[in-house]
């Protein structure tokens, strides 16, 4: 059984992926302002009330409250286990997971 993914490289790998990138690769993101919008993809809408913040590293959507970083979107959009998102994600930035030893303290 493989060993858990660190924390660290979880979260140091959310601040080195682009959002915009990974998340307009899957729905057709608009800029607006700093940010970027779109119909949400989670209901069924006509207006925008999607936005992704590439500057706080999050989406939200104002009408139907999904909310999370790019692992979350990952998870919710292609239907992924948390360990698939990250590694989706690694894959996307051409990193490799690490795993922690399976007997340690």
């Amino acid at each position: 059984m493989p060993g858990r993914i660190p924390q660290e490289f979880i979260n140091d790998l959310i601040d080195r992926c682009d959002i915009v990138e990974v998340i307009g690769g899957r729905i057709n993101l608009k800029k607006a302002g700093r940010e970027y919008k779109a119909c949400c993809p989670f209901h069924g809408e006509k207006t925008a009330s999607f936005t992704v913040s590439p500057d706080k590293g999050f989406y939200h959507c104002f009408g139907c409250g999904a909310h999370g970083t790019v692992i979350g979107f990952l998870m919710e959009h292609d239907q992924l286990e948390f360990i698939d998102a990250v590694e989706e994600l690694a894959s996307i930035n051409g990193e490799e997971v690490p795993r922690e030893a399976g007997n340690s303290k």
